[in-house]
């Protein structure tokens, strides 16, 4: 393996757990997420105000599943298992001119 595959390898890696490090996150976002009904809330008193709002879960669900599948993409890229192109070639034989 020259140092170019093992840099790309690593940098692969990096990428791959910085990917899980977000998706864990996202769950737990989520998980909260789920357990509040309210997408705005805000709270006025005399002596000052909060305000909070929330994304919503259609589009937690999309980041989400987008991530799973980047993820996915490069433990193929690891495994030498992406997309390959491929040319393909048909032996001549004696009745090739029959046959194609």
């Amino acid at each position: 393996m020259s140092c170019r595959n093992i840099a790309r390898r690593a940098r692969i890696i990096a990428t791959i757990q910085i990917k899980q490090i977000q998706l864990a996150k996202l769950y737990a976002t989520f998980e909260r997420a789920l357990e509040t009904d309210a997408e705005r809330y805000k709270f006025d008193s005399n002596e000052g105000s909060q305000q909070t709002w929330r994304r919503k879960l259609d589009d937690m669900k999309s980041v989400i599943d987008s991530l799973e599948s980047e993820i996915d993409s490069l433990y193929r890229r690891l495994e030498g298992a992406g997309i390959v192109n491929m040319n393909l070639r048909r032996k001549r034989g004696p009745f090739s001119r029959y046959y194609g």
